[in-house]
């Protein structure tokens, strides 16, 4: 469907341009629709064709960065393990107070 509107549209607008004319609509308005639809094909062109270039490179950087989301299943991290367990920070309480 987007192919079909912005197509006719850039022909539609192509088709009425008048850059000499003193009319608004075919004098600084057709341009600049010609303009949008323009950019707007050449956008989606851009999209699609890096899209299908990265397919693999962003599927292989997405499934490895779930190392760094979830953990990597170490039990040194795991709050089920025993002994005492510390993540980033002091484990021991208190530090040497008025003793």
């Amino acid at each position: 469907m987007f192919w079909i509107i912005n197509t006719s549209g850039l022909i539609a607008s192509w088709y009425f341009t008048d850059l000499q004319s003193p009319s608004v609509i075919a004098g600084i308005i057709c341009p600049i629709l010609i303009l949008i639809f323009t950019l707007s094909i050449l956008r989606r062109l851009y999209l699609s064709l890096s899209g299908r270039s990265n397919v693999s490179a962003n599927t292989k950087s997405s499934s490895s960065s779930h190392i760094f989301l979830y953990g990597t299943g170490d039990s040194q991290h795991d709050s089920s393990s025993g002994g005492s367990s510390s993540f980033g920070g002091d484990s021991g309480g208190g530090g040497g107070g008025g003793e």
